[in-house]
């Protein structure tokens, strides 16, 4: 019994689902490298294991005086090797994590379309999106595989 009450309890990583099941974030994750991949999940899973944000250089907000939306959009930024990209997301009032967008990073600032991609999904929230949870296992590798993740 006890186990079923903390699985309620533990942070959910949601994604959403679009039509025919699949979704952009997955579509995301699939087109990089495993490595990559797995490691942007082992830091989601990270924060859904202590069912907190912990704060660290790697994990910003994204200015809402710049972008000019009001509430807190978080910036995670993960290397591997050559590989950058950033990942927006928000934490909802259920203290799950809700996956906004995903991008490759190339310039030094967050491009203009891709913030603008995450706010208009952050404004969407609460309009009945098809929430689902994001199967990190699909992205987790041997540890052994993995070498030169920057987490």
């Amino acid at each position: 019994m006890w186990i079923i009450i903390l699985y309620f309890l533990i942070m959910k990583i949601l994604i959403i689902k679009e039509a025919g099941g699949a979704s952009n974030f997955d579509c995301f994750l699939g087109v990089l490298s495993k490595k990559l991949s797995h490691a942007i999940c082992k830091k989601l899973y990270a924060y859904s294991e202590l069912d907190e944000l912990y704060s660290c250089n790697r994990l910003k907000i994204l200015n809402p005086k710049i972008w000019g939306y009001s509430g807190v959009i978080y910036k995670l930024r993960v290397d591997c090797k050559k590989e950058s990209v950033r990942i927006l997301f928000v934490k909802t009032e259920s203290n799950n994590l809700f996956m906004l967008h995903g991008f490759i990073k190339k310039t030094r600032k967050t491009p203009n379309k891709e913030a603008k991609v995450a706010i208009h999904k952050f404004n969407q929230l609460g309009v009945g999106e098809n929430l689902r949870p994001l199967n990190l296992n699909k992205y987790f590798l041997i540890h052994d595989d993995v070498k030169n993740v920057s987490i």
